[in-house]
């Protein structure tokens, strides 16, 4: 029996009033309150909300149907409230009248006490059911909710890197000429002016390359390039970097950096561009907050958890309650239209993640935002060689190399950049005119596209190792497949040694070098 329940008695007799007050306060009930003129029912429902109501019908001012007519507005939709009529009148005719209005049940007087408390007993249970069963509802639907906003969230990054991965399938090749070209370029030029242009537009070709490869980290299509990373380095240089821009909006910049952080096993790139994202961020956030404004850069290593800790703080407006568990959705932003894309913090969650880590935010509306990004120290993999060891293969020369592309001035150039390096160079189109080559001589090392017209880099591959098997130790992918699964899965089936484009011709230099200290003549 539900005895805490609040029960509210309307009847114009005061003697019958007292009589039900005695009966319930026997029975156990202490929440009571009792109204015997009926115009004051609504006041009272009011303040009072009661969980059952006992009504009588016939009354002075208002009687029973009305009362029950005015409370019906006040009764949330769906909700059950119980509304118990207790009344001489017997006849048929006022029983439907007054379950038509709203009533539950429905006693005659004069009342048997047990059966009015089994009556008030069965009520107050279904309520509490009823109110069980919506709160069940409830929970059901916010996870309904939840779960349809993360499969929209999954479309959405899907779609994002579906979007993302062609764009920069459409810049790959482009890019990589400009590197590769400039690379050689630069190489040919004496010192001075030519040469200083010729390095800035390297520089610019290879912050593309970076953006794309960010990008395709948030489409989850490009794995991080890990080496060690001093943190506390990277803090350094990338608030020289911003420093100019902090410095014109009267941001002070405090910085502090634990001496025993240790090196980390990540990208750099990656985590400097999660540092900078956040930075600008908080930079974008302060310059409607008048002076002081200060940006804190924190490293701290977490020794028993061995993981190193980076915390950007600003003293800006800080972030809304409702939106801080949205800012880390892709597209989504508070920024105007063209001050942002809503990619920036989203492009840092997936980085981090990326690495094992996590990344949080803790703000409240004017006291600012602090981002906390937590990071794994990582360990070398043997895919991942460790810092310093491409200096340490030797320079080989004299080689035959096979260059399969389908794109001309790529050919091209890495024909002359391979020529350069020393080596005989011979060129294909595609895996068809390959397999014609290979027919005509024997070569030490192929370097090949991925996707071709005629007959692809798989393809070429599965026919070499039919026809020509000690060739397949010293075959070279270069990917810019990177919206074909199949393409990966069969390069990481075989092990076959693979740089994915935007490439730069180190890394092909270094990759020929590595060919060949895997598989010796």
């Amino acid at each position: 029996m539900v005895t805490n329940a609040r029960l509210l008695i309307v009847d114009d007799e005061p003697a019958n009033v007292r009589l039900l007050e005695r009966l319930l306060g026997y029975a156990g009930y202490t929440e009571l309150r009792s109204i015997t003129d009926p115009r004051d029912t609504v006041r009272l429902f009011e303040e009072f909300a009661p969980d059952l109501v006992l009504l009588d019908l016939a009354m002075p001012h208002l009687d029973g149907y009305a009362v029950m007519e005015a409370l019906a507005p006040l009764v949330p939709e769906g909700a059950y409230l119980p509304i118990l009529v207790l009344t001489a009148d017997a006849t048929p005719d006022a029983r439907r009248r007054a379950l038509a209005m709203g009533a539950k049940d429905f006693l005659t007087k004069p009342l048997d006490a047990t059966e009015v408390l089994l009556r008030i007993a069965n009520l107050l249970e279904t309520r509490r059911l009823t109110l069980a069963l919506q709160h069940q509802n409830e929970r059901l639907e916010e996870q309904v909710r939840e779960r349809t906003e993360r499969l929209l969230q999954t479309e959405k990054v899907a779609t994002l890197g579906s979007l993302l991965a062609g764009v920069a399938h459409e810049l790959n090749n482009p890019l990589t000429i400009i590197t590769g070209w400039t690379t050689l370029l630069g190489r040919s030029l004496p010192p001075g002016r030519a040469a200083g242009q010729v390095e800035r537009i390297g520089t610019a070709a290879a912050r593309c390359v970076r953006i794309i490869k960010n990008f395709l980290a948030l489409a989850r299509r490009w794995p991080p390039e890990r080496g060690p990373v001093d943190l506390n380095t990277m803090v350094r240089e990338t608030v020289e970097f911003l420093a100019y821009e902090l410095r014109v909006a009267d941001v002070e910049v405090q910085i502090e950096l634990a001496e025993d952080v240790p090196l980390l096993w990540a990208d750099p790139h990656q985590l400097q561009q999660v540092l900078v994202n956040l930075a600008i961020n908080a930079h974008q956030a302060m310059r409607d907050v008048p002076p002081p404004r200060s940006l804190a850069i924190i490293t701290h290593f977490d020794r028993a958890q061995q993981r190193v800790h980076l915390v950007v703080s600003d003293s800006g407006p800080g972030v809304a309650p409702d939106l801080q568990t949205r800012i880390f959705e892709p597209f989504f932003t508070t920024k105007p239209l063209t001050s942002g894309t809503g990619l920036g913090l989203s492009l840092c969650q997936s980085i981090v993640e990326s690495h094992g880590g996590t990344i949080r935010l803790d703000s409240r509306l004017g006291t600012g935002a602090t981002f906390t990004v937590e990071l794994p120290l990582g360990t070398p993999t043997l895919a991942e060689p460790a810092a310093g060891q491409r200096d340490e293969l030797a320079p080989v020369r004299g080689l035959k190399v096979l260059v399969v592309d389908d794109e001309e001035e790529i050919v091209t150039m890495l024909a002359e950049m391979l020529t350069s390096e020393g080596h005989d160079v011979m060129t294909a189109d595609n895996g068809l005119t390959a397999l014609d080559k290979l027919r005509e001589q024997v070569y030490d090392v192929i370097v090949c596209d991925s996707g071709m017209p005629h007959l692809d880099g798989p393809g070429l591959y599965r026919e070499v190792e039919r026809l020509y098997p000690r060739l397949v130790r010293r075959f070279l992918f270069l990917s810019g497949d990177t919206l074909n699964p199949k393409t990966s899965e069969f390069m990481d089936r075989v092990g076959a040694r693979r740089i994915n484009k935007p490439f730069t011709l180190e890394q092909v230099r270094d990759g020929v070098r590595r060919l060949l200290s895997e598989s010796p003549p």
